[in-house]
C-alpha cells in the first residue's frame, strides 16, 4: 500500500473499486480492515513528509475530539458552579462546540482545522459516535420517564400542557398567515417547523433542565414534567395529522406503522420487561444478557422509525418508555450507561452540532436585524412572539390552578426552555433538506441563548429549598368521612416494626375508614457504592436466600392478612447513605400522594423503662430533616407499650388528646377523629390548658373569644357530637402546672396525642421550652417522651403539612 496522499477524486475511486492505477504504473490500494491507528515514529522515519499525520487516523482523531470537547465543557461547568450560576450541562457542550468551530475557522490550513473539518472523505467516526450518544441519551430519558405521571397529575397537567402547546400554535399560525401575504425570506416549511418546535415543551429538554438544577423531585418539577409529557403526546398526534394532510399516502402509511409499533410496545414489550424483573432475584442485578438485548432492540427501534420516514430517535425514546423506571431494570441502564454516555459520547453530539453554526454570517446579519429586515429579523421576531404567547398562556393556566404567581412564572419559564431535542430536530431537518443552514444557524443561536437565560431567570423567581412542598393540601384534616387514608410508615431498625404495627392497628382500617399503607424500610449504605430502591411487589428473593427486609415483609404482611379487605399494602426498601434518607422518604411520600408520614422516635427504652435500649442520633437527624421538608403531615411515634391489645376481649384503648388550638393540634384532632371511628374499642379524653393570665393583642381577641368553649371548638372541627368523648378544661399559670397535671394522669391512658407546636410561646409551656431536650417533639411532646415522665403510655407527636400558600387574590377567589 502506498501511503502517499490522494486527491478527493482518486480516494473516492479507491473506495469504489478497491484500487487505482496511477502514473508510472503505481497502484493505490485500499486496506481491509482500514488502519485505525498511526504507526507512530516509525511511519515518520520511513515515509517522512509523504506519510499521514497521526491525527488523520480514525482513533487518534476521535480521541482528540473527545478530549478537547470534554476539557472545554467541563471547564465552563466548573467555572459556573464556582460562581453559583446553575446552567444545564448541555449548554456548556454547545458553548464548547461554538468555541472549537470558530477556532478551527481562524486558519483553514491549520492542523486543528484538519482534525475537526477534514477535507477528504474519511469516515466520520466522531459524528457517528455522537449520533449514537444522542440515541442512547433519548433511550435513557425514556427509561427514566414515568409514563403514568402525566395521567396521575390529572386535570392540572392536562390543562397546563394543552394550553402551553395550542395557544402558541394557534397564534403562531395566525402571524404566519399574515406575514405570508407579503414578501418573506423564510420558506413555508421552515415557518411551520419553527412554530411547531417553539410550541412544544419537549420532555427530554425539561427533564435535563430540572435535573441539572436539582429540582426534578419536587411538586413543582412533577407538574412541569407532567405538562411536558402532555405536550409530547399532543406533538405525536399533531405530527401524524400533518403527515396525513401534507404527505398523503406516505403519511397514512407512516401513521399506521407507528400505531402498530406503539401497540406492540404496550401489549408485548412492556409485559416482557416485567417478566425480566420477576426473573431477577431481589437484591441481585439484572443479567447482562437482558441489558444488552434491550439496548440492541433500542437501536432496532431507531432504525424502524427511520425506515418509515419518521424521526429515528423517537423510536428509541418510545422503546425506553416500556422499560419500568427505577430498581432493578431502569436503574441498571442508568448505572451502566448514563455517566459514560454523558461524559464521553454525548458531548460529541452537542459540540459537533454547534460547530456547524456560521457565526461570521450571523454577525453580518445583525445589521439587517437592526433595520428589521432579512432572515435573522424574521426568525428572531417570530420566535419571540411565539415564546411570549406561550409564556403568557402557561402563566395563566398555572395561576388558574391556584399556584402562587412566582411559581406560575417559574413554570412558564421552564416550559419555554429549549435544549437538546429542539437542536437535534433542526439538525435532522438540515440533513433532510427541510431547513437551510442559514436558518439552522439562527435557530441554534436562539436555543443556546434560551438555555442560558431560562436557568438564570429561574433562579430569581423560584425557591429550590421548597422542592418537596406541595401546592395541594395533603393532611388528614381535609379527608372526608370514608375517604382512604394514604400513609407512609418508615422503619429504620427491627425494633421499630412492633411500634409501627401497633400504631397501624390503632387506626383499625374498616369499610368506613380504609387505608393505603406504604412501608419503607431504610437501610444505611455500607460496603457498596450504589444505592438501591426495591419494590417488593415486583421482586421476590432468590430461592434459598434471605431478603434484607425479610423481617419487615413478614411482619407487615401478617398485619395485612388480618385486615386485607380494607387495606392495601406496598413494601419498599431503600438502601442509601444516611444524609439522603430523608429525601427518599419525602420523594416516596410525594409520589404516592400520602397524607401522613409515620416516623419512629430515635430513642427506645426497655419494657420497665429503666434503661435506654438504643439512642441513634443519625435517626434523629433524619426525622428532623423530614419534618422540615415533608410534603404532607408527619407523626413521630414514641412507643412504650401496645396501643391496642386485641387479644383482650374487653379491652378499651384510652386516648388522650392535648388540644390547645394550634394548627398542629387541629391535625392531631383529625388523626384522633380517625382513630375513634371504632367507638366500641376507643375512649377519648380531650384536654385543653387555658392560661389564667394572658396579654393579648387586639387582633387576637376575636380568635380568643371563639376558643372560650373547648367542646364547641372541637365539635365545630369534627362536625359531629359524640357523648362518649370527655372534654377537660384546665386553667394554669405556667409550664410547671402543665407538667404536674400531665404527670398526674400519666397512667390513665394508653396513648397521648399532641401537636408539635401545642402551647408554644404561651404560659402553657413557659419553663418547659427552656428545658426541651428534643425540639422536634415540641415542649409538651418532649415532656411526654422524657425518661422522667411516669407513664408507660405511647406518644404520637403530630406536625401538620406546610404547603405552598395561595396569594391573597387566590384566597378571595376560592372563598
Amino acid at each position: 500500500m502506498n501511503l502517499k496522499k490522494l486527491s478527493d477524486a482518486d480516494y473516492e475511486e479507491v473506495q469504489r473499486h478497491g484500487y487505482k492505477e496511477g502514473k508510472n504504473g503505481s497502484l493505490f490500494c485500499e486496506s481491509h480492515p482500514y488502519l485505525i491507528n498511526s504507526q507512530g515514529v516509525w511511519e515518520i522515519l520511513s515515509f517522512k513528509e509523504s506519510g499521514m499525520s497521526f491525527w488523520e487516523y480514525p482513533l487518534p482523531n476521535l480521541e482528540i475530539m473527545i478530549f478537547s470537547t470534554y476539557v472545554i465543557w467541563r471547564l465552563f461547568d466548573f467555572s459556573c458552579t464556582k460562581i453559583g450560576l446553575r446552567v444545564p450541562r448541555f449548554t456548556h457542550m454547545m458553548i464548547a462546540g461554538v468555541i472549537l468551530g470558530q477556532t478551527c475557522y481562524v486558519n483553514n490550513k491549520s492542523w486543528l482545522h484538519n482534525i475537526f473539518f477534514p477535507d477528504d472523505v474519511r469516515a466520520k467516526v466522531a459524528e457517528t459516535l455522537g449520533a449514537f450518544g444522542f440515541l442512547l441519551y433519548w433511550f435513557l430519558k425514556g427509561v427514566t420517564m414515568e409514563a403514568g405521571a402525566g395521567v396521575r397529575m390529572g386535570k392540572k397537567a392536562g390543562v397546563i400542557g394543552f394550553t402551553t402547546m395550542f395557544a402558541p400554535l394557534v397564534c403562531g399560525n395566525l402571524l404566519f398567515r399574515w406575514r405570508k401575504r407579503g414578501n418573506i425570506s423564510v420558506s413555508i416549511n421552515e415557518y411551520r417547523l419553527i412554530i411547531f418546535m417553539q410550541s412544544i415543551s419537549a420532555f427530554t429538554s425539561i427533564d435535563t433542565l430540572l435535573r441539572d438544577l436539582k429540582i426534578k423531585h419536587s411538586e413543582f418539577g412533577r407538574i412541569a414534567l407532567a405538562g411536558s409529557m402532555v405536550t409530547d403526546m399532543l406533538a405525536f398526534f399533531v405530527t401524524f395529522l400533518n403527515a396525513m394532510h401534507y404527505e398523503k399516502s406516505i403519511g397514512v402509511r407512516q401513521t399506521i406503522f407507528s400505531c402498530l409499533f406503539f401497540a406492540f410496545m404496550v401489549f408485548v414489550v412492556r409485559p416482557a420487561m416485567y417478566w425480566v424483573i420477576r426473573q431477577t432475584p431481589e437484591g441481585r442485578p439484572v443479567k447482562d444478557f437482558y441489558i444488552y438485548l434491550i439496548l440492541a432492540l433500542a437501536c432496532v427501534s431507531f432504525k424502524y422509525f427511520d425506515l418509515i420516514h419518521s424521526y429515528g430517535p423517537a423510536g428509541s425514546f418510545v422503546f425506553g418508555l416500556t422499560v419500568p423506571n427505577g430498581y432493578p431494570l431502569g436503574a441498571a441502564f442508568v448505572q451502566k450507561f448514563e455517566s459514560f454516555n454523558f461524559g464521553a459520547i454525548f458531548p460529541l453530539f452537542g459540540s459537533l452540532t454547534l460547530m456547524q453554526v456560521d457565526v461570521p454570517w450571523l454577525l453580518k446579519e445583525c445589521g439587517n436585524l437592526i433595520r428589521m429586515e432579512g432572515q435573522l429579523y424574521e426568525v428572531v421576531s417570530f420566535t419571540l412572539f411565539v415564546n411570549a404567547t406561550k409564556f403568557i398562556a402557561s402563566t395563566i393556566a398555572a395561576y388558574s390552578f391556584k399556584m402562587p404567581l412566582r411559581d406560575s412564572f417559574a413554570l412558564a419559564l421552564v416550559l419555554n426552555n429549549k435544549g437538546v431535542f429542539e437542536l437535534a430536530y433542526f439538525a435532522y431537518a438540515v440533513e433532510t433538506k427541510k431547513v437551510r443552514p442559514e436558518v439552522f444557524t439562527i435557530v441554534a443561536a436562539i436555543i443556546l441563548l434560551n438555555s442560558i437565560f431560562v436557568p438564570v431567570a429561574l433562579e430569581l423567581v423560584h425557591d429550590p429549598t421548597k422542592r418537596f412542598k406541595s401546592y395541594r393540601k395533603r393532611n388528614l384534616a381535609i379527608l372526608k368521612h370514608g375517604a382512604e387514608l394514604h400513609a407512609l410508615v418508615c422503619v429504620y431498625k427491627p425494633d421499630h416494626i412492633t411500634s409501627m404495627i401497633s400504631l397501624l392497628e390503632a387506626f383499625n382500617p374498616s369499610k368506613d375508614s380504609p387505608m393505603a399503607c406504604n412501608v419503607l424500610h431504610l437501610i444505611e449504605l455500607v460496603g457498596q457504592s450504589t444505592p438501591m430502591f426495591i419494590s417488593h411487589q415486583l421482586q421476590k428473593p432468590e430461592l434459598g436466600s434471605i431478603s434484607c427486609s425479610d423481617s419487615v415483609i413478614t411482619s407487615f404482611r401478617g398485619f395485612h392478612q388480618k385486615i386485607c379487605e380494607h387495606t392495601s399494602l406496598d413494601i419498599f426498601t431503600s438502601v442509601s447513605v444516611t444524609k439522603h434518607m430523608h429525601e427518599d422518604i419525602c420523594w416516596l411520600a410525594l409520589s404516592k400522594s400520602t397524607s401522613l408520614i409515620m416516623l419512629p422516635f430515635h430513642r427506645t427504652w426497655s419494657s420497665d423503662r429503666s434503661t435506654v435500649i438504643s439512642n441513634d442520633d443519625k435517626l434523629r437527624i433524619i426525622n428532623i430533616n423530614v419534618l422540615r421538608r415533608s410534603p404532607c403531615s408527619v407523626g413521630i411515634s414514641i412507643y412504650r407499650k401496645p396501643i391496642v391489645e386485641y387479644h383482650m376481649t374487653a379491652y378499651h384503648c384510652k386516648i388522650c388528646l392535648i388540644f390547645n388550638g394550634g394548627r398542629d393540634d387541629k391535625e392531631a384532632l383529625a388523626i384522633t377523629n380517625r382513630l375513634r371511628q371504632t367507638k366500641t374499642r376507643v375512649s377519648l379524653s380531650i384536654i385543653r390548658f387555658t392560661p389564667t393570665f394572658y396579654e393579648m393583642k387586639d387582633q387576637e381577641m376575636e380568635e380568643a373569644f371563639e376558643m372560650v368553649s373547648l367542646k364547641e371548638t372541637v365539635t365545630n372541627i369534627v362536625k359531629e357530637k359524640d357523648e362518649s368523648v370527655t372534654y377537660i378544661d384546665k386553667s394554669i399559670s405556667d409550664g410547671s402546672e402543665t407538667s404536674k397535671i400531665l404527670r398526674a394522669m400519666g397512667n390513665d391512658y394508653d396513648l397521648f396525642i399532641v401537636g408539635r407546636s401545642s402551647g408554644l410561646g404561651t404560659e402553657i409551656t413557659s419553663g418547659l421550652s427552656e428545658w426541651t431536650e428534643f425540639e422536634e417533639l415540641g415542649p409538651i411532646g418532649d415532656l411526654l417522651a422524657s425518661h422522667e415522665f411516669p407513664s408507660r403510655a405511647s406518644v404520637l407527636v403530630v406536625k401538620k403539612q406546610e404547603y405552598i400558600h395561595k396569594t391573597k387574590s387566590q384566597k378571595r377567589r376560592s372563598e
